[in-house]
């Protein structure tokens, strides 16, 4: 008589299955850290990128004013194209008062933290950085860069001279310091950069100092 015996199946543990949920928790973690990771190098690159952007707008405004001024000087070389920003100019320049003190507007636009717009009577940059298309489109600024111009006098001490020769006579107001800030902002209005230059030409200014309003 054979008897067969059969074996009771043996009861799990079920330590495969919690090694398993283990790993699994482990590659969840990881893969948030990664994503997480990603998302704040994307925010730093873009960000960087904007300030980028803010600083080739300031200082494409510097260098185009830079060029207008030598333009509007060949253009009208014995004339005095840009009288002070007093009596409603529509192409001037702001000076400061007889005592050195800027005025509001112009102090305002040079150090606000906020946008500021152009004041009245100062040039335009020429190209277009808004609203661009194609392969520039990456390029676009959010507004374009804005202009300040201002006279600060001749780029000479008072009695020191200006001579081009031996024999011709001194001309202290034959050339001045102009200022020039540019205020751009990159790709979006977060960010924004201020660029100032100070650029030696010829006289462009009717003589004297005014209080250079607003």
């Amino acid at each position: 008589m054979n008897i067969q015996s059969k074996r009771l199946p043996e009861h799990q543990r079920g330590a495969v299955l919690f090694v398993a949920l283990i790993f699994l928790l482990l590659i969840t973690l990881l893969t948030l850290t990664a994503m997480g990771t990603s998302i704040l190098q994307e925010k730093m690159t873009g960000g960087m990128r904007n300030q980028q952007l803010a600083m080739m707008g300031a200082e494409n405004g510097v260098r185009g004013t830079e060029a207008w001024l030598w333009n509007i000087r060949f253009n009208d070389p014995t004339g005095n194209p840009l009288p002070p920003c007093e009596g409603g100019s529509s192409s001037c320049v702001y000076r400061p008062d007889l005592g050195g003190t800027l005025a509001s507007g112009v102090q305002a636009f040079r150090s606000s933290f906020s946008w500021v717009s152009a004041l009245p009577g100062m040039p335009t940059y020429a190209h277009v950085l808004t609203g661009l298309s194609g392969d520039s489109e990456t390029a676009s600024l959010a507004e374009q860069p804005v202009i300040l111009l201002e006279d600060i006098g001749p780029n000479v001490p008072p009695s020191s001279g200006q001579q081009s020769g031996a024999i011709d006579p001194q001309n202290q107001n034959a050339y001045h310091f102009y200022r020039i800030t540019s205020r751009s902002q990159g790709g979006s209005a977060a960010v924004q950069r201020v660029v100032e230059s100070v650029y030696s030409a010829a006289n462009m200014t009717d003589a004297g100092y005014g209080t250079g309003a607003p």
